[in-house]
C-alpha cells in the first residue's frame, strides 16, 4: 500500500513539473471562492451598476483577497486595480474614533472628560452647555447639539473654506437638537472630536491619525492629502445616467477633508484596517496599535438605532462603529457616501471575516456594493443554494437600476419642463455675495452661463426654475440657490442656499 502511494506521489510530482494543470481547482476543498467573488464582480461592472469595484477579503489578521474591476475613469479607459484609491466619505469616522481610543488606551484622552478639557474657548447657544458634552458623547452621537447641514458642516466637507476661530464663532450659535441626547447620526461630533485630536498635538487631526492609526496597522495606501494621491491611482467619481456613467467632476481637495469623512484608500488597505481591529494584529505596520480590549470596546453597542440600511438592519452604535445583523450574524460596520463614491468596510467578529467594498459611483452603486459584500459573506460561510439565490437577486438589481435610470429620465425631462429665458440678464446674478457663517460666494458669467466658487467647492449653474429665478449648483450635493432682485430692478440682491426643505442660508450681494 505505501509503496501505491509512493508510486502515484511520484506520478503527481512529475506531472507538477511537465504542466500546469488547471483542472485542479477542481478538486480544491470548498471549492475556488475567489473566482466565484471575481465573476459576481465582473458581472455586476458588466451589467452596469457601477463603473469600478475594489474589492478586499479578510480572514482574520489576513487579507486572503484583493482585486480591482471595471474603470477607475471612464473617460480615459484607465482600469481599477489593487492600488486605486477610492474617496471613502463617512467610512472615515470609524478611523477617527479608533485614533481617539488609541490616545485613550495610552491615557492622553479621557472619554469621561466635557469637551471643554480639550477646547476650553468652545461654547454653544444656551441652555445647550459645552461643559456637559464628554467625549463619549461626542464618539456615540449623543451630544444633543442640533445637526445638518450648518455652518461646520458646509465649511469643513464642502467649501474647505474655515479656521479654527471662525468654527469656534459659528458653534456659538448651534442650539440643542430637537431628539434630545438620542443617537443622532451626523458629521457635527466627528468634527469636534478632530478639534480634540489636534489638541494633543501641534499637528492637524490628519498628522495625529496617521500616527495613531494609518502607521501603525500598515494602512500606506491611505492618506487624508489628495494632493499626495498620484493620478494614475485616483478612481475618479462618477455620475449616474439614464444610459451610464459619465466623469463627474472631483470634489475632494486637501482643505475640505475633515474628520468625519476625510480619506482616500485602497480597498486592500481598508482590508488591513480590519485585520487589526478583529485579531489585534498589524503587519508591517510602523508603532503600536491599541490594545484588543480597547478596539473591541470601539464595536460594542453604546447606544441604539433601529433601522433598516440595505441588507443590514442596524440595532446599535459603537465608537465609530454601526452594529447591524445579516440573517441571524452580527456585522460591525462603516458605509460612507459623496458625490461620485459609495463605500462599504463590514466585519464579522463571530466568524473572524471581513469585506471592503468600494466604487467609484453613488446612488444606485451602493446597491452593488451591498449585495457583493453579502455574497462574500455567503460564500465563505457555506450556504446552500447560492447559485439561486444570487441569481434572483441579480435580477433584482437588474429591474431596480432599470427602475433607478427610468426615474432619473423621468425627472430630467421634468426638469427640463421648467428651463426657460432667465427673467434677468446673466449678469445681474453675477456678484459676490456674503454669509457671516458659511462664508463668501462668488458668481461669474463663464461661455454665456453662470459658474459659481465658494472655497474649493465650483459649479457649473444649472436652470431649476427660470421663472422663480432658482439655479442649482453642486456645492454641498445638489443645491436649489434663490435670488431676490431689487423691485425697481438692477442687480440681485441677495442669494438663499437652501440646506433643507425648509430651512436656507442668505448671502447679501457685497460687491460686482
Amino acid at each position: 500500500m505505501l509503496g501505491r502511494t509512493r508510486s502515484i506521489y511520484l506520478a503527481v510530482l512529475a506531472t507538477a513539473f511537465v504542466v500546469y494543470q488547471p483542472l485542479y481547482a477542481q478538486a480544491v476543498i470548498g471549492g475556488d471562492w475567489r473566482a466565484d467573488v471575481d465573476r459576481l464582480a465582473g458581472k455586476l461592472v458588466e451589467m452596469g451598476a457601477a463603473p469600478g469595484i475594489g474589492l478586499a477579503v479578510v480572514q482574520d489578521d489576513w487579507v486572503v483577497h484583493a482585486r480591482g474591476f471595471g474603470v477607475a475613469d471612464v473617460d480615459a479607459g484607465r482600469g481599477v486595480d489593487t492600488e486605486t484609491a477610492f474617496y471613502i466619505a463617512s467610512t472615515t469616522k470609524a478611523i477617527t474614533a479608533t485614533a481617539v481610543i488609541a490616545l485613550a488606551d495610552r491615557g492622553l484622552i479621557d472619554l469621561n472628560a466635557p469637551i471643554t478639557a480639550y477646547v476650553p474657548e468652545l461654547r454653544f447657544q444656551p441652555p445647550l452647555d459645552a461643559d456637559a458634552v464628554t467625549v463619549h458623547d461626542l464618539l456615540t452621537m449623543t451630544h444633543g447639539i442640533q445637526q445638518g447641514l450648518g455652518p461646520v458642516v458646509f465649511r469643513t466637507a464642502f467649501t474647505g473654506d474655515f479656521t479654527h476661530a471662525q468654527l469656534i464663532d459659528a458653534l456659538r450659535e448651534y442650539v440643542p437638537s430637537p431628539t434630545g441626547r438620542r443617537f443622532a447620526y451626523g458629521n457635527l461630533g466627528y468634527n469636534l472630536l478632530g478639534m480634540i485630536l489636534e489638541s494633543t498635538s501641534s499637528e492637524s487631526w490628519k498628522e495625529v491619525v496617521r500616527q495613531e492609526v494609518l502607521d501603525p496597522f500598515g494602512m500606506d495606501e491611505t492618506t487624508a492629502y489628495v494632493s499626495r494621491i498620484p493620478a494614475e491611482r485616483l478612481a475618479q467619481p462618477h455620475g449616474f445616467l439614464p444610459d451610464g456613467f459619465e466623469r463627474s467632476p472631483l470634489r475632494k481637495a486637501d482643505s475640505n477633508m475633515h474628520a468625519a469623512g476625510g480619506h482616500f484608500a485602497t480597498a486592500r488597505d481598508l482590508a488591513r484596517f480590519v485585520a487589526v481591529h478583529l485579531s489585534g494584529r498589524a503587519e508591517g505596520g510602523r508603532g503600536t496599535v491599541p490594545s484588543l480590549s480597547a478596539l473591541q470596546a470601539t464595536q460594542r453597542q453604546h447606544v441604539e438605532q433601529d433601522r433598516q440600511f440595505l441588507s443590514l438592519h442596524r440595532f446599535g452604535w459603537g465608537y465609530g462603529w454601526d452594529l447591524g445583523t445579516y440573517e441571524g450574524d452580527t456585522v460591525v460596520h462603516r458605509f460612507g457616501g459623496f458625490s461620485g463614491y459609495h463605500s462599504h468596510l463590514s466585519f464579522m467578529p463571530q466568524h473572524g471575516i471581513g469585506v471592503v467594498v468600494l466604487v467609484n459611483s453613488g446612488g444606485p452603486s451602493a446597491l452593488a456594493a451591498d449585495l457583493m459584500a453579502t455574497y462574500v459573506y455567503d460564500r465563505l460561510l457555506g450556504k446552500a443554494r447560492l447559485e439561486d439565490t444570487y441569481a434572483a437577486r441579480i435580477d433584482g438589481m437588474r429591474e431596480r437600476l432599470d427602475e433607478a435610470r427610468r426615474g432619473l429620465a423621468a425627472h430630467l425631462a421634468e426638469r427640463k419642463a421648467r428651463l426657460g429665458p432667465l427673467s434677468h440678464p446673466l449678469e445681474h446674478y453675477a456678484g459676490v455675495y456674503e454669509s457671516p457663517r458659511f462664508g463668501r460666494m462668488e458668481w461669474r458669467v463663464v461661455a454665456n452661463g453662470l459658474e459659481v466658487r465658494i472655497g474649493v467647492a465650483r459649479s457649473r449653474a444649472e436652470l431649476f426654475d427660470a421663472s422663480e429665478d432658482m439655479l442649482r449648483a453642486e456645492l454641498a450635493g445638489g443645491n436649489v440657490l434663490d435670488f431676490e432682485f431689487p423691485p425697481d430692478g438692477g442687480p440681485a440682491s441677495s442669494i438663499t442656499l437652501r440646506t433643507g426643505p425648509d430651512t436656507g442660508e442668505e448671502f447679501l450681494r457685497i460687491g460686482n
